[in-house]
């Protein structure tokens, strides 16, 4: 059952308080949440992807400003990224038309989190960076992969496109930051226009969730310079587990 507006501010709220505090996208803890509290998957990505858009605005604004990216990174990055996005949201659409295909798209979203996870606990754990730069043509089709994944699923694009940056560019981690950030923000707006426009996204969710979310990425932006990430991201890593492996089974029924 999907909560009540203020249920539904208050999810906004924390999901977002968690984005500015450990960088954990929006799309992989807001989509599978809907998803089992009832919520047609295809419209729950469509929303978790508006929601994403509305409270990465106020980051990328901010990293934009502060020229905290790389012109030449974000190009190569959005070249192949958006078309893939596009073109997931249009797959996801074809797909959430036949029934029997449903089930398909709990296991993709299932198993995109549980790498999303995998990738998460490397972040937390590694400790030597992966040099890899010589191989940076890879990037634009790299994004287009993220991009379909991202539009299929809504989820990964901060997590995935991090990797993509730390290991295939020599960016100090702030940029990469900035970056990843800024490539999300493109990502989920052109994604939630896309859903948009095929029907996916419901106004009664988004709205609400983004109005709360507005206000929790301001506060857990402010927080990280006093408070530790490292522990909330554990302890949403394990939460997403377990959204992940509910959503694999019930793909596999």
């Amino acid at each position: 059952m999907v909560p009540d507006v203020i249920g539904l501010i208050l999810f906004g709220f924390f999901i977002a308080f968690a984005i500015g505090l450990t960088g954990v996208g929006a799309g992989t803890l807001v989509a599978p949440t809907l998803i089992i509290l009832g919520l047609d998957p295809a419209k729950a990505v469509g929303s978790a992807l508006t929601f994403s858009a509305i409270v990465k605005i106020p980051a990328g604004i901010f990293h934009i400003l502060h020229k905290n990216i790389d012109p030449k990174i974000i190009k190569s990055m959005l070249l192949g990224g958006l078309p893939g996005v596009a073109i997931g949201s249009y797959l996801l659409s074809n797909l959430a038309l036949i029934q029997g295909l449903k089930n398909l798209i709990l296991l993709i979203i299932g198993f995109t989190i549980l790498f999303s996870i995998f990738l998460n606990l490397l972040f937390l754990l590694g400790k030597k960076r992966i040099d890899l730069s010589k191989y940076s043509y890879f990037i634009p089709f790299a994004c287009f992969l993220i991009g379909l994944e991202v539009g299929l699923t809504s989820a990964g694009a901060g997590a995935l496109g991090m990797a993509l940056l730390l290991y295939f560019t020599r960016l100090s981690p702030a940029r990469c930051v900035g970056t990843d950030i800024v490539f999300g923000l493109a990502c989920s707006l052109v994604g939630s226009g896309s859903h948009m426009l095929l029907g996916h996204a419901d106004n009664s969710l988004f709205l609400p969730m983004g109005l709360g979310g507005l206000f929790g990425i301001w506060l857990g932006t402010r927080l990280t310079r006093v408070v530790n990430p490292k522990p909330l991201r554990l302890i949403i890593s394990v939460i997403l587990f377990f959204v992940a492996i509910n959503l694999i089974q019930r793909g596999l029924r």
